[in-house]
């Protein structure tokens, strides 16, 4: 992930709040400015990535609600990481990004 990209996921998770989280569940909810910029196109990314059989298996999201749920397999991913991305702490928020970065690309 190139570095423009991580500066822009820490700058939108400003505006995303841990609604729910188990081990393998997370609900994430969004600011209304944010949602209605979320379409398909946007997610792309996000849809490349999810497959029942890899790290992030499913997301879905809710333009009613402003909600995304994703999916993930708690035991490739510490889930006090997805955690730490939306707190309060930039410092720990970035470290725990790319850390989750690292857990995503294809050679890890």
């Amino acid at each position: 992930m190139e570095s423009e990209e991580l500066s822009g996921l820490m700058m939108l998770r400003r505006f995303v709040a841990v609604e729910h989280h188990i081990p393998g569940r997370i609900r994430l909810r969004f600011t209304n400015r944010l949602i209605p910029s979320l379409g398909k196109g946007k997610l792309e990314k996000l849809e490349a990535l999810c497959h029942p059989d890899s790290v992030l298996r499913s997301y879905n999201l809710n333009t009613h609600t402003g909600s995304l749920l994703l999916e993930y397999d708690a035991g490739q991913i510490n889930p006090a990481l997805l955690t730490q991305v939306f707190g309060a702490d930039d410092i720990a928020a970035q470290q725990a990004l790319e850390q989750l970065i690292q857990s995503l690309s294809p050679s890890s």
